[in-house]
């Protein structure tokens, strides 16, 4: 019964890594396949949009002194992955409690899942007040570079005042079209 027990608990871990990654596969053909089936303009919309907010806020940071956050696939991709983990863990916590609770296992075959799980949790937690500091930052820095900006085109309009010159216009408008028109020295 203990052998049978083991085999399961294999099998319950290598579902829980072998299916995350079975669901997320994204071969070369079907990566092809979703970029052909957009349309030209909104790709390179999106595109452009996504290049210019980087550009932009990398360039804040930049200014600010601040090194660019990293960016491994994008930020959805990253909450996806969160995601992802946590219901894992949770699906390999209620298992070993739906065994443990069928008197398969011993009581202490959940403390392993129980300790994972919080201890994603705990990242999680962290990772949202880095996250939540480098958008405040982020935000800052732009607020700061917003005001700088002000501040600049203020001075400019305050230095465009000029001294207002009125020219002089001579009695005679030389005409070179007019009907009565001279060579020079006659």
């Amino acid at each position: 019964m203990s052998s049978a027990v083991l085999y399961l608990a294999i099998v319950a871990v290598w579902a829980v890594v072998l299916v995350p990654m079975w669901l997320r596969r994204d071969t070369e053909t079907t990566g092809i396949s979703r970029l052909l089936h957009k349309r030209p303009d909104e790709q390179a919309a999106e595109d452009d949009a996504d290049d210019q907010e980087t550009l932009h806020e990398e360039e804040t940071l930049r200014e600010e002194g601040l090194p660019a956050p990293r960016r491994p696939g994008g930020r959805a991709a990253v909450i996806a992955r969160r995601r992802r983990r946590t219901s894992g863990l949770a699906a390999l916590l209620l298992t070993s409690v739906a065994i443990s609770a069928s008197g398969l296992t011993p009581w202490w075959i959940v403390a392993p899942p129980v300790l994972l799980l919080a201890g994603h949790l705990a990242l999680l937690r962290v990772a949202v007040g880095m996250d939540t500091a480098r958008r405040r930052a982020a935000a800052q820095a732009r607020a700061a570079a917003r005001a700088r900006a002000l501040q600049a085109r203020r001075a400019a309009e305050a230095a465009e005042t000029a001294e207002v010159i009125e020219l002089v216009t001579p009695d005679e408008v030389f005409d070179q079209y007019a009907d009565d028109r001279r060579a020079v020295g006659e």
